[in-house]
């Protein structure tokens, strides 16, 4: 389980089920403390929900679920990349707003999935660098978007991003299995920043991260020694370094 999971979808990315209302139930439930909603941008998704998260006269950040557990709710954003010159579909107007910002490739990069090329899609995650914030570069091991993973690690060193473990995409076959392999050792050698995330956009992928921990287990790694989410105190740290940066 994730106590503090950072990639979650509501109702209002449009491959996900539940109000925020319900991941809160969801997320007590499972006695998890804390809910990074990241909903997509406008590319692949629909109005999005942090301009209500985020503005905290209208929504918490604590809410209580119905049997009295009280989940953190982090007002986020997936964000996408969209072409080798780093063009995106990041509301720059809230920028200040977001507790976090994530981005990631997805289908509107139509050039990029056609391609494959690896130098091409790091050349546009180092060129969105240059022009929009990160505090987390989602799913960067997925098969239909091949990167340079030492270049890509180097990257989040320099800019200070984290690197996502994602269990929704190992347990439906998405990620290249020897890449993630690649990238967990590289940043566990560099000292760079990793993160394990759910990517859930259901009840049932909430929070889950059994994919990783097997993973875990076949390169005998502890994921305490891994993950800043794991620890309370080194997350709210980094979330509050990276809101800062915005300011």
């Amino acid at each position: 389980m994730i106590r503090n999971d950072l990639h979650v979808h509501s109702i209002q990315s449009s491959c996900a089920i539940h109000t925020i209302l319900e991941i809160v139930e969801i997320a007590s439930r499972k006695k998890m403390r804390l809910v990074n909603i990241s909903d997509h941008g406008r590319a692949t998704g629909r109005e999005m929900s942090f301009m209500v998260l985020s503005n905290k006269r209208r929504c918490p950040r604590d809410l209580m679920s119905s049997n009295g557990g009280m989940i953190t709710i982090l007002a986020g954003i997936e964000t996408n990349i969209l072409d080798v010159d780093g063009n995106s579909d990041f509301p720059e107007r809230f920028r200040g707003d977001f507790d976090l910002v994530s981005a990631g490739f997805h289908f509107p990069a139509e050039t990029l999935i056609a391609e494959r090329s690896a130098k091409k899609n790091t050349k546009a995650l180092e060129n969105y660098l240059k022009r929009y914030p990160l505090d987390i570069l989602v799913h960067p091991c997925i098969a239909t978007f091949p990167l340079e993973m030492e270049k890509v690690v180097d990257l989040s060193l320099e800019y200070g991003f984290a690197l996502e473990v994602n269990n929704t995409n190992l347990r439906v076959g998405k990620t290249v299995r020897t890449q993630l392999r690649s990238m967990i050792g590289l940043a566990k050698e560099k000292g760079a920043i990793l993160v394990e995330n759910s990517d859930g956009h259901s009840f049932f992928e909430i929070g889950e991260n059994e994919l990783i921990e097997d993973l875990l287990m076949e390169m005998h790694l502890n994921g305490n020694d891994l993950f800043i989410n794991r620890h309370d105190n080194v997350l709210d740290d980094f979330v509050e370094k990276r809101k800062g940066l915005r300011k």
